[in-house]
């Protein structure tokens, strides 16, 4: 039923959101690769573990706030833009699951 305000109704197709990337995805192909980096140098470098760094690249784990920090300064981005990334992957993924009920 449309409202009176205007607002469009978000279905539940998930295509909505465009095509999913998780943050780990676009932190390997889009900055470390591109540096010529391996996972043991950017780990060094952001100052965490390896284990840490490849479970977020193979979308294992998401991108925390301690996480999005290290990101900006090694990477000379914001902190916002990976937590927006991580916030969109958590959208798609709910969505994709259905949790919107």
């Amino acid at each position: 039923m449309p409202t009176k305000s205007g607002a469009k109704t978000i279905t539940r197709d998930p295509a909505w959101l465009g095509p999913a990337v998780h943050p780990g995805e676009m932190l390997l192909e889009e900055f470390i690769k591109p540096l010529g980096w391996t996972q043991v140098e950017a780990a060094r470098r952001l100052g965490v573990s390896v284990n840490r760094l490849n479970e977020l690249v193979l979308g294992k784990r998401g991108i925390t706030a301690d996480t999005a920090l290290r990101l900006s300064r090694c990477f000379s981005t914001t902190p916002r833009f990976w937590m927006h990334l991580q916030a969109d992957w958590d959208l798609h993924e709910a969505v994709r699951r259905g949790s919107a009920d």
